[in-house]
């Protein structure tokens, strides 16, 4: 379903380049749920920006359904992005003047019609914020905030969801509600990649991979070789 192929990501500072992503190859089944795990700096957000189009590699291809995200233009790549892709950000990046349900409905790119309002309240209603749905929110615990977030992830009914460290800022109890709603979309056949540096998301994972400085260097606690 979508792929890195000899993808590098090269950002130019003062003291030289820094390498984010360094040859990284990537295969990513249709209805898999694969968490990438690695320290700061390792470029887990980096890989996933490339991979839902946010993030221009400096060589190499991310490929989507076999086609080059960045082969195409800017307006054909989110056009991609707003049907195919949804993104879970650990700071939630909600609108704070607007209710919950408008910071839902904001995720769908044209005119929201009766049909995608009703998406929208029953995507509250399944994540259990249906008593929130006029709060703004500051109103509102971390964990109905991110549930809230993957309600607007959720609303054009994505191919995969892309989640970066989606509970990092939640306690256990959170923790758990938001892998039950990310491992609920799994199971209805969408593909889930989360990056993390914890462990919290590898009980509902099919393959775990780790990163080291841009570089695939473990699945599934086996070594593997890397690119030179």
């Amino acid at each position: 379903m979508i792929s890195c192929e000899a993808v590098s990501k090269v950002y130019p500072t003062r003291s030289g380049e820094v390498r984010s992503l360094d040859h990284f190859d990537l295969k990513i089944a249709k209805g898999e749920f694969l968490v990438v795990r690695g320290g700061s700096g390792c470029g887990k957000t980096t890989l996933l920006l490339a991979l839902g189009g946010m993030l221009r590699p400096s060589s190499g291809r991310v490929m989507l359904n076999g086609e080059d995200l960045y082969a195409m233009s800017s307006q054909e790549r989110a056009k991609v992005r707003s049907h195919s892709v949804g993104f879970v950000f650990q700071m939630f990046h909600l609108v704070p003047y607007l209710s919950i349900l408008e910071n839902i409905l904001l995720a769908h790119p044209g005119k929201v019609s009766r049909s995608v309002m009703d998406r929208g309240q029953q995507l509250i209603s399944e994540l259990g914020i249906e008593h929130r749905v006029h709060h703004k929110p500051a109103e509102l615990s971390a964990g109905e905030r991110q549930r809230a977030a993957i309600g607007r992830a959720l609303l054009n009914e994505p191919e995969f969801l892309l989640a970066d460290e989606p509970t990092g800022n939640l306690d256990p109890e959170n923790t758990a509600e938001v892998f039950k709603h990310l491992s609920e979309f799994h199971r209805a056949g969408g593909t889930v990649v989360v990056v993390t540096h914890g462990h919290a998301a590898d009980a509902y994972s099919d393959r775990v991979i780790r990163l080291d400085q841009g570089r695939l260097v473990e699945i599934n606690g086996e070594r593997e070789s890397t690119a030179e």
